[in-house]
C-alpha cells in the first residue's frame, strides 16, 4: 500500500485495480489499490466504492475501545473526463454509493466524529491521469459547514446507528426468493444489495452466479435488492443491455419494479425472472 508522498491522508488510486479488488463481503481479504504507475480505466461508481473501502482499511485511529475512528471526509480528485462521465449518473450514484459506505461502517461497528460525506472534484491541475485519482481524507468534526468547490460532486449522510446492525442477521435466510432461467434457479436474499452477473472464480460473497449466463453477460452486470414485493435493479456502467420487466436502462440508471420482474441481460443472451 502507498500512500501520496510522507502524508497519512493522502492515497493514490489506481482503479484498475479497484474494479478487481477481491473482498469476501465487505471486509475480506483485499488486493492492494494503491500504486505508483495506474493503467487507464474507466472510473464508475463500483471502482469509486471499492477504492473508499480500500482507503477505509488504511485508517489506523481508533477509539479507547480499539473499536475503527474512521475518517469521515474522503475528498476524491479525478482527472476531468473521469469526473464528466460521473455528472451524468450522479443522482443513482449518489444513493448506490452511501448505501454501500454504511455497510462498511455498520459491519466495522466504526466510530466517526460527524455525518461522513464523499466529495468528487476535478484535478484543476491537470495532473491526474484517466482511469486514476487521490483521495484525500480527514476527520471532519462538522460537515454541513464544508464549503463546497464550484463543480463538486458532494454526496453526504448520517453517522450510522447501532440500531442498524442487527438487521442483517436475517437477510441471508431463505425466504423463497429465487433467480429463475432456462438453466436453472438460484437463492438470493432478501433485504440485501447483490451483484448478478455470470460465474467468475473472483466473486465476493455479494456475488450471484446466474445460471446458464454466458459470455454477453458480465460478471457484474446488475446490482439487485429485494424489499418486501418490489425488486430495485441497477444497470452497472461499463455493462451490456439490460432490460427489466420490458424496460431498457441506461448505463448507471435504476428502477424498482415489482415481483415477479423479468430480467433480459447482454441484449436477449440471458434471460430469467425475479420471483418468490
Amino acid at each position: 500500500m502507498i500512500r501520496a508522498g510522507d502524508t497519512p491522508d493522502t492515497f493514490l488510486i489506481d482503479f484498475s485495480k479497484a474494479k478487481r479488488r477481491k473482498r469476501a463481503g465487505l471486509g475480506g481479504a483485499l488486493e492492494s489499490i494503491f500504486v505508483k504507475a495506474p493503467a487507464p480505466v474507466t472510473v464508475d461508481g463500483h471502482a469509486l466504492g471499492q477504492a473508499i473501502c480500500a482507503v477505509m482499511d488504511a485508517c489506523e485511529f481508533a477509539d479507547v475501545q480499539g473499536r475503527p475512528w474512521l475518517w469521515n471526509d474522503y475528498a476524491c480528485f479525478l482527472s476531468r473526463a473521469d469526473h464528466d462521465r460521473l455528472r451524468h449518473v450522479e443522482d443513482s450514484l449518489r444513493g448506490d454509493l452511501l448505501a454501500l459506505l454504511h455497510e462498511e461502517m455498520v459491519r466495522r461497528d466504526a466510530r466517526m466524529p460527524d455525518a461522513f460525506v464523499v466529495r468528487l472534484l476535478v484535478d484543476e491541475a491537470e495532473e491526474i491521469a484517466v482511469g486514476s485519482g487521490v483521495i484525500r481524507v480527514r476527520h471532519q468534526k462538522d460537515v454541513a459547514a464544508t464549503v463546497e468547490a464550484p463543480g463538486e460532486i458532494t454526496m453526504r449522510a448520517d453517522k450510522p446507528k447501532k440500531a442498524a446492525a442487527p438487521a442483517a442477521d436475517h437477510t441471508d435466510r431463505d425466504t423463497g426468493l429465487r433467480v429463475r432461467a432456462a438453466a436453472g434457479a438460484v437463492a438470493i436474499p432478501e433485504g440485501r444489495r447483490v451483484t448478478l452477473g455470470r460465474a467468475s472464480p473472483d466473486s465476493g460473497a455479494d456475488h450471484v452466479a446466474l445460471p446458464g449466463a454466458g459470455p454477453r453477460v458480465n460478471r457484474a452486470h446488475v446490482h439487485l435488492k429485494v424489499v418486501g414485493n418490489e425488486a430495485e435493479f441497477l444497470r452497472i456502467s461499463g455493462a451490456n443491455p439490460v432490460e427489466v420487466s420490458g424496460r431498457a436502462l441506461g448505463e448507471g440508471e435504476g428502477v424498482t419494479v415489482p415481483l415477479p420482474a423479468e430480467l433480459v441481460l447482454g441484449a436477449g443472451a440471458w434471460r430469467g425472472t425475479v420471483c418468490r
